[in-house]
């Protein structure tokens, strides 16, 4: 994949969580991506493809083939704030209704900053975010923003407007929230110190 760092580009960042008891496979998982400043939802040549990327494997994110971690679309310049929808729509043989549809809507506010580049993947600039301190000196995967397949399992730190209902054999649940975003460089991202220097190590010698 290329980026060019003089455009202003957000990375977007599907995520959805399941519990273990869920056993969802990826091939039963569907993804859709929204975003109002674009009239057409942006484009992927294969589609989005869902994977397991991370050692936890109840996180499934929304890619391509050229990057697992999501996709990238153009900010138009004096963009400021947008807003993002994630539509996630899952078979749970093993749960009643058997079907559920998630709709993730993310308000995002767009920060000025050193950078172009603007990366709803915490990790790249979680020593700006509001869950570094000292005793979380480096990410976490649970502290980024992300989907659920239940209500119950949303934190209340996120202050998130969660409803769900079931119609017609499948559970809908609706996700909204805000998020704001500081303007990075390319630089910082994905880098073996963003993601907290040698711990990461283990991490991606777990993904070979």
């Amino acid at each position: 994949m290329s980026i060019d760092a003089r455009q202003r580009t957000l990375h977007l960042l599907p995520v959805l969580q399941v519990d273990p008891f869920d056993r969802v496979a990826p091939d039963a998982i569907s993804l859709s991506v929204s975003v109002d400043w674009h009239d057409a939802p942006p484009t992927l040549v294969s589609g989005w493809v869902i994977c397991q990327p991370y050692p936890n494997r109840h996180y499934f994110v929304g890619g391509s083939g050229d990057c697992q971690l999501g996709h990238f679309v153009s900010l138009p310049d004096g963009q400021q704030a947008g807003d993002v929808s994630f539509h996630w729509t899952v078979v749970v043989p093993g749960r009643p209704p058997g079907h559920c549809q998630v709709t993730h809507r993310l308000a995002l506010a767009f920060e000025t900053g050193v950078g172009r580049m603007y990366s709803m993947d915490v990790a790249n600039w979680w020593s700006q975010s509001e869950f570094a301190s000292q005793a979380r000196s480096t990410p976490e995967l649970g502290r980024n923003r992300f989907s659920r397949l239940t209500p119950g399992g949303i934190s209340p730190t996120r202050q998130a407007r969660v409803s769900e209902s079931i119609r017609q054999g499948c559970r809908y649940l609706d996700i909204q929230e805000c998020l704001t975003l500081p303007a990075i460089t390319l630089n910082d991202c994905w880098t073996l110190e963003t993601y907290g220097g040698d711990n990461a190590l283990s991490c991606l010698e777990a993904l070979q």
